[in-house]
């Protein structure tokens, strides 16, 4: 469990998060401050946008005519991702975008082979261009119902793959786990 602090009306929560001296993953913390303020000043606190992306997924599943395909393509996905350096977040984060692209009435459960291929489409499209935006700054497509700051509804979408694009080696990585995803993926649908 985390201590989340709300940033005002808005579904953008900062959480507590415990640096690796909390953890007990580097040396002992010695400090001349009581125990508390350790703790405290030795915490970082990032933005969190869980509650929005789930807001967001509250929101899909009132107008989709089969409510839980888009999480069971989430669900498929997770399962097929392990050791392919793909993490959970970036696939909730290709799946959301896919979400606004294909309409909703074609999210059907004899069209979820064709929904999961369009994620694997969308992500290899990602890949190629170096770039993956953040799907909840700066997305004009947000439902009104997820509170943001106005700032942030303003804000230029983070690219998530910026780091592809500034180290070959890394895009020409993605790449290869890509294929062995299509892979999995293939073989897995192929079982069916």
């Amino acid at each position: 469990m985390l201590f989340g602090v709300r940033q005002g009306d808005s579904d953008i929560f900062v959480v507590s998060h415990p640096t690796e001296a909390q953890k007990g993953n580097s040396s002992i913390f010695v400090s001349s401050q009581p125990a508390e303020a350790n703790i405290i000043a030795s915490t970082a606190w990032p933005e969190t946008y869980a509650v929005a992306e789930a807001k967001f997924f509250q929101h899909i599943a009132r107008q989709m005519p089969c409510q839980s395909l888009h999480l069971k393509c989430l669900q498929v996905f997770t399962y097929i991702l392990r050791g392919t350096g793909f993490s959970s977040s970036t696939w909730k984060t290709v799946v959301m975008h896919v979400l606004t692209t294909v309409p909703l009435s074609r999210w059907r459960r004899r069209e979820f082979a064709q929904r999961l291929w369009d994620i694997m489409a969308y992500l290899r499209r990602c890949l190629h261009l170096k770039h993956l935006e953040h799907f909840v700054l700066g997305n004009g497509r947000l439902p009104a119902e997820i509170s943001l700051p106005p700032a942030m509804r303003r804000l230029q979408p983070l690219n998530l793959f910026e780091h592809l694009a500034r180290d070959p080696a890394a895009h020409l990585e993605a790449l290869q786990a890509y294929g062995r995803l299509r892979f999995r993926l293939r073989t897995l649908l192929s079982s069916y």
